[in-house]
């Protein structure tokens, strides 16, 4: 396995996409400092996982992002990808020939699930503390780390991290469920105090239940034996009813047969009345018109002979027709000032604008003249705007507002001139709209009211729902405007009710001017009449009276005759009626007798129901069957002692059962739970005595391989030196061993490491990498800069040592030294421009060239 390529976009100084292409053995990246050569290392430890910005060289995860330059913006995100050979399959479970690792940062965000992914790379020696990734500072922290911390650099190698994260997972976890198992034995014996009282309880409350039982069926069979007593005396009460019934059927057929003929009797005796009173109403009739007949006649004959005696001088009279029409003209211009009046109130209108149009101002109504039949739809047409008061300009229309304002009157609408000319006339929104202003005419200072009744429209009810566009109103008061999609109904409002009342005004104006015309176009007196054919005329009068006296008399002696038979008739039927009333009334009182002892019986009938419904009741609630035994007085008896034997077990509790019942399947529950817990918690105590052991035995024989493997590279690195490892005691028993570096180079008895120089520190520390490395191979390192402190020949050990094992693993150097240059299979040289920007290029160096000169 080893890295195959890294392509770097957007990341610090690339923002353009780069790709390098790597092989097995020794590339060198070089280039002069500020080039951009560790950014490759730092791209390298982001995309391996690493969350922290210090390892990257910065400070907060943006830091990565490509931060622009004089003619470039910055980066929205970067995204560096590795590309892994998997050909001999060191990625277990993935099956593929090639692996690739990439993440994606975008400005100001930050998603990532790491786990999975430092899990898979630890598996092959990546990710972890980056052990594949080591750079001239780091060279120097090992060294200087502490014991401890150089032991989880082996723990690394040997791939516990992942071991130790499960253990840390499973003693969390134990940790959780020994607290659970706790708490269910607590539970557990929390339930079992609880279940002897319950148990108890449910068998007091199972007795009083029996006893229970026991009395209902007792009173089931009072309940019973009442019932079967109430029935029988129902059955009395049913026949005694029969009987009134009859009698009562009885008596209503002669009342009916009484008031029969009673009915006959008075008929025949209002028609004898009727007949006598028609008879005697027309024999006074007949006196009166004789009486007034004969007074008619002196009169017309006194007339004539005034007539005759003195002549009667023609005299002029007043016009009856035109004193007619003059009142009639009175009587409509009495009305017309009373609708005058009740125009002056304003009634319905807000307050300010009945309040300053008191004072004078001009109110938008008034200054229009609407034809009769149209009042509602302008109403509609103008809605708000009809209550508002008009103003010749703006500065006076606030003057009006300040004054309502500082009046309190309220909310005030004004109308002022426009500034802009009004646009040309809309056409119809419908074919044969009328316009509404054909149907107003605008008084003097009215034209500002009028123009808001421009490119309105008359229509019916029924078209207003096909306009399109457009202000239509109907005559009812409806108005739809099309444009805006709004739809309103004005109907009987305060404006429209005025605007009628004007209409009416001007119509009563004008029937009074006509009648008053009329009047004056007639003569003031009329004709003179002459006075002989009055003369004439009266002598027939009298005349014809005096024939009609004669007549009435003749008729007087037949009528008097017939108001004296009727009278007598009328006497007969009238005791013939008293005999009647008095059968009728004992029949009644028979009847009422009667009714009486009727409800006498339904009184009783009603209380037997009722006790047969409480008995039926209490069987009913009795709920049970119902005991043997016909004696009324032993079952009362056995109901008392059964209820003393049910008090004496005093109070129990009648969910005691259900208690103990739900206690017992509760208990069974938790008695399966703590079971439940403790195999988990065995099960978990196994897996962190397994981890245990595991994380030991593999530190173990990773510690043996590597502190041999750090004798031999340090042997070769100081020639005639000698170097080890050792685990040191810990402190604290719950501790771990750390893992001490002792070194000694040729020729000196120097123990301890702080007292080596900068060069021998940074072969220990090699050393000590290399013994890593050589216990548990990586795919590859990366070393940037670590020969930095060596002199030539230490740096052509370091060169032997890559040399060595370039056969075992991959190395990617950055370095300035030439020696280790020509160690190279691949040459990456690495430059930045003026723009900031990093390039890579490469160049293959022949196998031979590197070898000789390591020679």
């Amino acid at each position: 396995m080893h890295l195959r390529s890294i392509r770097i976009k957007g990341f610090k100084s690339f923002p353009d996409a780069v790709e390098v292409r790597l092989e097995p053995g020794v590339a060198v990246v070089v280039g002069p400092n500020g080039s951009g050569k560790s950014n490759v290392a730092d791209a390298l430890l982001w995309a391996s996982g690493s969350l922290s910005p210090h390892e990257l060289r910065g400070e907060k995860p943006d830091d990565v992002l490509f931060a622009g330059a004089a003619d470039r913006p910055a980066a929205d995100y970067c995204e560096v990808e590795l590309l892994l050979d998997n050909e001999d399959g060191g990625f277990a479970g993935l099956e593929f020939s090639e692996i690739s690792v990439a993440r994606r940062l975008h400005r100001g965000r930050a998603s990532v699930r790491r786990t999975d992914l430092v899990e898979l790379l630890a598996d092959v020696g990546l990710g972890g503390t980056h052990g594949s990734v080591i750079s001239q500072g780091k060279v120097e922290e090992i060294l200087a780390s502490k014991p401890e911390e150089r032991r989880v650099l082996i723990e690394d190698a040997a791939g516990l991290g992942k071991f130790k994260r499960r253990r840390h997972r499973a003693e969390l976890k134990l940790a959780r469920v020994q607290l659970q198992v706790e708490r269910a034995r607590d539970l557990e014996s929390e339930v079992k105090a609880r279940l002897r009282p319950l148990a108890l309880q449910a068998s007091a409350a199972e007795r009083a239940e029996k006893l229970r039982g026991e009395i209902a069926g007792l009173r089931a069979r009072l309940a019973e034996l009442d019932l079967a007593v109430v029935d029988e005396r129902l059955a009395e009460i049913e026949e005694r009813r029969t009987a009134v019934a009859l009698a009562r059927k009885r008596v209503d057929e002669r009342l009916e047969e009484l008031l029969a003929e009673r009915n006959r009797v008075e008929d025949e005796l209002a028609g004898a009345a009727g007949r006598g009173e028609g008879a005697t109403s027309a024999l006074y009739r007949l006196k009166s018109a004789a009486e007034r007949l004969e007074l008619r006649r002196e009169a017309a004959g006194e007339l004539v002979a005034r007539l005759r005696a003195e002549p009667l001088f023609s005299r002029p009279a007043r016009n009856p027709e035109r004193e007619a029409l003059r009142e009639r003209a009175r009587l409509t211009r009495e009305r017309l000032a009373a609708l005058e009046h009740s125009l002056a109130e304003r009634e319905g209108l807000p307050p300010a604008a009945r309040a300053l149009a008191e004072e004078g101002e001009r109110l938008a109504l008034s200054l229009l003249e609407v034809e009769a039949g149209y009042e509602r739809a302008v109403a509609a047409a103008l809605s708000g705007r009809a209550a508002a008061l008009v103003a010749k300009d703006a500065v006076a229309a606030l003057q009006l507002v300040d004054r309502a304002r500082r009046g309190g009157l309220g909310d005030l609408a004004v109308l002022v001139p426009p500034h802009a000319e009004p646009g040309r006339k809309a056409r119809p929104p419908l074919v044969g709209a009328e316009a509404l202003s054909s149907r107003v005419r605008a008084k003097a200072g009215g034209e500002r009211v009028a123009a808001l009744l421009e490119d309105v429209w008359f229509a019916e009810p029924s078209d207003l729902a096909r306009a399109e566009h457009g202000v239509l109103v109907t005559r009812e008061g409806h108005c739809y405007d099309a444009d805006r999609g709004e739809l309103w109904f004005a109907g009987e409002t305060a404006e429209a009710v005025l605007l009628q009342l004007d209409a009416r005004r001007r119509s009563l104006a004008r029937e009074a001017d006509e009648l008053e015309r009329q009047a004056e176009e007639l003569p003031t007196e009329a004709a003179p009449v002459p006075v002989e054919p009055l003369a004439v005329l009266a002598e027939r009068l009298a005349a014809a009276l005096a024939g009609a006296a004669e007549a009435a008399k003749r008729f007087e002696a037949p009528l008097q005759a017939r108001v004296d038979a009727g009278a007598t008739r009328a006497g007969e039927l009238a005791a013939e009626l008293r005999r009647l009333g008095g059968a009728e009334a004992e029949a009644r009182r028979e009847a009422s007798e009667a009714g009486e002892r009727g409800a006498a019986i339904d009184v009783d009938g009603a209380r037997l129901e009722a006790e047969a419904d409480e008995a039926r009741r209490r069987l009913e609630q009795a709920g049970a069957e119902p005991a043997e035994g016909d004696d009324r007085d032993e079952l009362a008896g056995k109901i008392e002692r059964l209820e003393r034997r049910r008090e004496s077990l005093g109070q129990v509790n009648p969910l005691a059962k259900e208690e103990h019942e739900r206690e017992k399947e509760r208990l069974t529950e938790l008695v399966d739970q703590r079971a439940d817990l403790e195999a988990s918690l065995k099960e978990l105590e196994e897996l962190r005595a397994e981890l245990a052991d595991t994380v030991e035995r593999r530190f173990d024989e990773t510690f043996a391989a590597v502190s041999e493997h750090f004798e031999e590279v340090a042997a070769t690195l100081f020639p005639g030196g000698h170097g080890r490892l050792r685990l040191t005691e810990p402190e604290d028993e719950s501790e771990e061993a750390g893992v001490e570096v002792e070194l000694r180079p040729p020729g000196k008895r120097v123990t301890r490491l702080s007292l080596l120089s900068g060069g021998e520190k940074a072969l220990g520390a090699i050393s000590f990498l290399f013994a890593l490395f050589l216990a548990r191979p990586c795919p590859f390192y990366l070393l940037d800069e670590v020969e930095a402190a060596l002199d030539d020949t230490n740096i052509g050990r370091f060169v032997e040592l890559l040399r060595r094992y370039s056969d075992r693993a991959q190395f990617i150097v950055v370095t300035h030294q030439k020696t280790t240059m020509e160690a190279a299979d691949v040459l990456y040289g690495v430059t930045m421009g003026g723009d900031g920007v990093s390039q890579v290029v490469s160049r293959r160096l022949p196998r031979e060239e590197p070898a000789a000169a390591v020679a």
